[in-house]
């Protein structure tokens, strides 16, 4: 009786035990699939699944695992913890072992529960060093725990342990089989899918719609069918594999996004009518224009859709000929969204601009920066233009003298334009003397200031105001053709028109300053004449052609209204002083000449710019010291007198300049010909403005020299925008960036990097972006 009972008794210990330890075991499993923070697949289910697994097993074999070797995923967990909750699994794990050891005593499910939370805090753990380095230092860990564990556990437990092992080898060989033959079999699909996208978008940068949507059509087809293999019964299993899923997942996720943008694309190709939006007799149809939007919408919410996909399915697992790829991705996306909002933008507000709410009327002034101002130069003449359901007509043409003198007296007109403008400018008797109304730098300041004077001034509210200098209007002659003029050899083109404007005009027709006015007034009348009843190119070609003129600031355009405004800002069109940016250590420079000789002395005048700066990315703090050379080359005779004479009693061939240097910082000091000099400081545009007239002898050069000084945002990116005046001969321009602290830096848009000195030199033919990266310590 006594020996059944001992054999009872010892027969429910041994049960006790066993579920002790199988409840253990489970608990682990369930811990490890619910608290580790791991994502070895990148997939919410697997990644569970396989941290129950890997916890489970490990609590396994910690049952019978040596007790030193208890200590390993606790201690190694608690010196990297990757948060609070990891510490305390560690802590409760080391605390478990330690009482165990110094009790002398160990229970299978005792060792189960502190190898599976060590295990557990592991996972959780933060990377450290180099990718790859945690998971190394986890099997680190782990090892001797699975090996004494193997090793001390009944045969029974290690046939179990190779059954399973062998089973799951097989399984996961059988899964890499599927994924490499998926893999092998989309190769010719996404090599055909690349090129085709490659084709279509060729195609349609060169407006040819129906070879674009035929060759995108054809690479969502590819990248669709590569996307169906790669998800397919056979594959499919293979991403819950880590490592191996996250590259297989992406291969696919890619494939498909690029299908839909590549099919979304294809089908904005084939409904929205491109070759309908440019302008044909003079009209440009606005309801073909408000036809573009809900296309470009739809290929805008494809590419945002693409790149939630691409931020989703990047990870650190990924090879890197698939990491490289989709990196690459992410840099194009970024840089397509910001242009298809453009192109949204530009298609929601065309309509109205093309007059289907109703007319549209805009003032265009003809300029010259031989007579220099502040912005696109000299106003000598002006053109009305009217737009009504897309049909462009030239309403009145006349010369600036005529709104001088037309209109409310000037003594009488008011002056109302933005509060610096008309603090800075109103000794200029602006108001009076439309000669002096582009002053600002800033193309939509005066914008507003003419859009105000203009009905004082005899003529109608406008709701638009362009700027064009010769380079522009040379640039609009290749739609319109040769203009032919009397007293001139040869036709004025595209391709002779700007030099003839900006220079030879003054030795052909010598004094003969009537004439030539004249021919001046008919060639821009002709041209835009012309261009009411012209066929234009279409958009995409337009762009390209008419791009650089833009970009150098030699064609200007802007409304009255913010809404419409607000595109041409965005592209670029608008002639605005650039918004420094919050997120950057963002500095802008300006320099502007404004002729104060009534002469035509600033086609002889070049401009050369020095910036030499120190930046500090982690205080903001920047000095630096604009050095500003202005050479006069103007001859002393042999040109009319209207042209190297003044008005201000000055030597033959002598320049007067008002100079302005527009900056965010502080002056501390100025020099001129290396002598101390001071200098008249104003606010316009958010911005200091410092400025001074000087006089120039005819070969002479004047040097002026700011010291300056201040703070920007805290950051280790900085960017120096430097808008372009246009002007008869592009300025020459020499930045120097140095960067204190330590560490490798990089220059963009050519610059080069000596030491910790970032340097560009190049002509300001159009405005400048440059930056310098610094790396964080």
């Amino acid at each position: 009786m006594t020996m059944v009972l001992r054999r009872r008794t010892l027969f429910t210990t041994r049960r006790s035990r066993t579920v002790s330890f199988g409840v253990a075991v489970g608990a682990a499993a369930l811990g490890g699939a619910l608290l580790t923070t791991a994502h070895p697949t990148g997939m919410t289910t697997a990644d569970a699944i396989w941290s129950g697994a890997l916890v489970a097993i490990m609590a396994t074999f910690g049952a019978t695992a040596r007790r030193w070797t208890w200590f390993l995923p606790a201690g190694v967990a608690a010196a990297i913890a990757g948060d609070g909750l990891a510490t305390v699994l560690a802590a409760v794990a080391i605390v478990i072992a330690f009482v165990s050891v110094l009790r002398d005593t160990r229970s299978r499910a005792r060792g189960a529960a502190v190898v599976a939370l060590g295990t557990i805090a592991l996972l959780r753990a933060e990377p450290i060093g180099f990718h790859g380095l945690t998971a190394l230092v986890m099997v680190a860990a782990a090892t001797p725990v699975l090996v004494t564990g193997y090793a001390h556990a009944g045969r029974r437990v290690q046939s179990r342990a190779r059954r399973v092992a062998l089973v799951a080898g097989g399984l996961i060989g059988l899964m890499l089989v599927g994924a490499a033959l998926g893999v092998v079999s989309v190769q010719g699909n996404l090599i055909d899918g690349g090129k085709a996208i490659d084709g279509g978008l060729a195609a349609a940068r060169d407006a040819d719609d129906d070879t674009a949507a035929a060759e995108l059509g054809q690479a969502a087809r590819q990248l669709t069918a590569a996307d169906s293999t790669l998800s397919s019964w056979f594959v499919a299993p293979a991403r819950t594999l880590p490592i191996v899923g996250p590259n297989i997942a992406a291969v696919g996720e890619l494939a498909a996004q690029a299908g839909e943008v590549a099919d979304v694309t294809s089908q904005a190709a084939s409904n929205a009518d491109v070759d309908s939006l440019r302008f044909v007799g003079g009209r440009l149809d606005p309801q073909a224009v408000a036809n573009m939007r809900k296309p470009l919408e739809n290929v805008k919410s494809a590419l945002e859709r693409m790149q939630t996909s691409v931020d989703d399915i990047d990870s650190p697992w990924l090879l890197t000929p698939i990491a490289n790829r989709i990196h690459r991705l992410d840099d194009q996306i970024d840089d397509v969204l910001p242009d298809a909002d453009m192109a949204i933008n530009a298609v929601a507000v065309g309509p109205t601009l093309l007059g289907a709410d109703g007319p549209q009327r805009y003032l265009v002034l003809f300029t010259t920066p031989v007579e220099a101002r502040g912005r696109v130069g000299f106003p000598g003449n002006f053109a009305e233009l009217t737009v009504t359901d897309g049909k462009l007509d030239m309403t009145r043409f006349g010369r600036i003298s005529e709104l001088e003198q037309g209109g409310v007296p000037g003594d009488q007109r008011t002056l109302a334009g933005p509060p610096d403008y008309v603090a800075r400018y109103s000794r200029f008797d602006v108001a009076a003397t439309w000669r002096n109304v582009t002053m600002s730098p800033d193309f939509p300041s005066v914008a507003k200031v003419v859009a105000d004077l203009y009905p004082q001034s005899g003529g109608a509210p406008l709701n638009g105001v362009m700027a064009v200098d010769p380079q522009g209007l040379a640039a609009l002659m290749r739609y319109t053709g040769p203009v032919q003029v009397e007293g001139l050899d040869q036709p004025l083109t595209n391709a002779n028109a700007a030099q003839y404007l900006l220079s030879d005009q003054y030795s052909l027709f010598d004094n003969r300053n009537t004439q030539r006015i004249d021919v001046l007034e008919q060639v821009a009348r002709t041209t835009f004449d012309r261009l009411t009843s012209a066929d234009l190119p279409g958009p995409r070609a337009l762009g390209d052609q008419l791009d650089p003129i833009v970009d150098g600031g030699h064609i200007q355009f802007t409304t009255t209204d913010v809404t419409t405004a607000l595109p041409l800002f965005v592209a670029g069109i608008n002639g605005q002083i650039p918004t420094p940016r919050d997120d950057l250590a963002n500095d802008t420079i300006t320099l502007t000449t404004a002729n104060a000789a009534a002469n035509k002395a600033d086609l002889f005048l070049h401009r050369s710019e020095s910036y030499d700066i120190t930046w500090d990315p982690e205080t903001g703090k920047v000095t630096g010291t604009l050095h500003v050379t202005l050479k006069n080359d103007t001859p002393t005779s042999g040109l009319p007198t209207y042209v190297i004479g003044n008005a201000v009693g000055l030597p033959v061939g002598s320049n007067r300049s008002f100079v302005s240097v527009y900056s965010l910082f502080d002056l501390d000091a100025a020099r001129m010909g290396g002598q101390p000099a001071s200098m008249q400081s104003e606010t316009e545009l958010d911005r200091h403005v410092y400025s001074t007239f000087v006089d120039i002898p005819p070969g002479g050069t004047a040097d002026i020299e700011l010291d300056l000084s201040g703070t920007l945002e805290r950051s280790h990116t900085y960017r120096l925008d430097i808008p372009a005046q246009p002007f008869a001969s592009p300025d020459q321009v020499a930045v120097n960036v140095t960067v204190a602290g330590k560490g490798p830096i990089a220059a963009s848009h050519g610059g080069t990097v000596e030491d910790r000195t970032a340097r560009w030199s190049q002509p300001l033919d159009r405005a400048l972006t440059l930056t310098v990266s610094a790396a964080r310590p």
